[in-house]
């Protein structure tokens, strides 16, 4: 009999232990959810691109809410002020000259009650806000224009995606030295495939995709006027360096060379297999094996 009302105790003062478990562990998530941190967040739609000045006061962009610390991004602000320091560092020595008014620019668009973090802001001024000619430019090439006449352009048959071969003439010698004289006059092929992407300005910049996934052009960038196939007009070319030093050295010094382009035909796929010999004064007057032998495509 005594054993059963051990037995008996034993089981209540056990039972009393896991309830009391069980309530203060309730009470702590209870806790834990209540817990909460401060944030900054967006009063308004603050667009990408928008510069905030030392000074400035800061509450019309932004104020502080208390949010459960598990929807609190990493590098969040947590007080106006902090974003007010930021402004003040940018800047230099007296804070009060004009020039020393320290500024950030918003990298992106931070949306109305969005939290503020760090990436967020810039100190190296104006973002680009939309892709511009430069992102047509594919990855070791540049861009480079050359002007040149109309019958030297054919005529305005060249447009933005075509590829052209430049041909260049010697017409005069760099130097007057005792070896100048034995370098004849001669014209050949100088650079081979080469693409143009723009007629008489800019090559357009590819489209910007919006948050609701449609496509638009860029307003930074002009549309080409038309070809002037009267006057002539200029090519926005992509070059490896190399080739940019090339046709660099041919603009600089016209009085010595001379450039043609001739457009390749769109059936083209990689570049012939064929050898050019630079034509000389006396190649129209000497005997010469043809060596380019073809047979009519008409």
């Amino acid at each position: 009999m005594m054993i059963g009302i051990g037995v008996i105790v034993l089981v209540l003062i056990g039972g009393l232990f896991f309830l009391n478990k069980g309530g203060s562990g309730s009470g702590g998530s209870r806790a834990a959810v209540s817990s909460t941190q401060p944030v900054v967040v967006a009063l308004q739609a603050i667009p990408q691109g928008t510069t905030l000045m030392a000074g400035q006061p800061l509450n019309t962009f932004f104020t502080t809410e208390q949010v459960p610390p598990s929807l609190v991004p990493f590098g969040a602000y947590t007080s106006v002020s902090q974003i007010d320091n930021v402004l003040k560092s940018a800047g230099c020595n007296p804070a009060g000259v004009a020039g020393c008014r320290g500024q950030v620019t918003t990298t992106q668009t931070i949306y109305q009650k969005m939290p503020v973090v760090s990436g967020m802001f810039s100190t190296l001024g104006q973002y680009r806000t939309q892709a511009g000619p430069a992102f047509q430019i594919p990855y070791g090439y540049v861009a480079q224009t050359i002007s040149l006449s109309a019958a030297n352009s054919v005529q305005g048959a060249i447009q933005p995606g075509d590829d052209i071969d430049i041909i260049a003439s010697l017409t005069s010698l760099e130097n007057t030295g005792a070896n100048s004289s034995n370098v004849p006059k001669q014209t050949q092929y100088a650079l081979n495939d080469i693409r143009v992407i723009g007629i008489n300005g800019p090559p357009p910049a590819p489209p910007t995709i919006s948050a609701n996934g449609k496509t638009s052009s860029s307003s930074s960038a002009s549309t080409a006027p038309a070809t002037d196939t009267t006057s002539g007009g200029s090519l926005t070319v992509l070059v490896r360096y190399q080739q940019a030093l090339i046709i660099q050295h041919m603009k600089d010094f016209g009085g010595t060379w001379s450039m043609s382009v001739v457009l390749r035909s769109s059936k083209e796929t990689d570049i012939p297999h064929f050898r050019t010999l630079p034509v000389f004064g006396n190649w129209f007057f000497t005997k010469q094996d043809n060596h380019f032998d073809y047979k009519s495509p008409y």
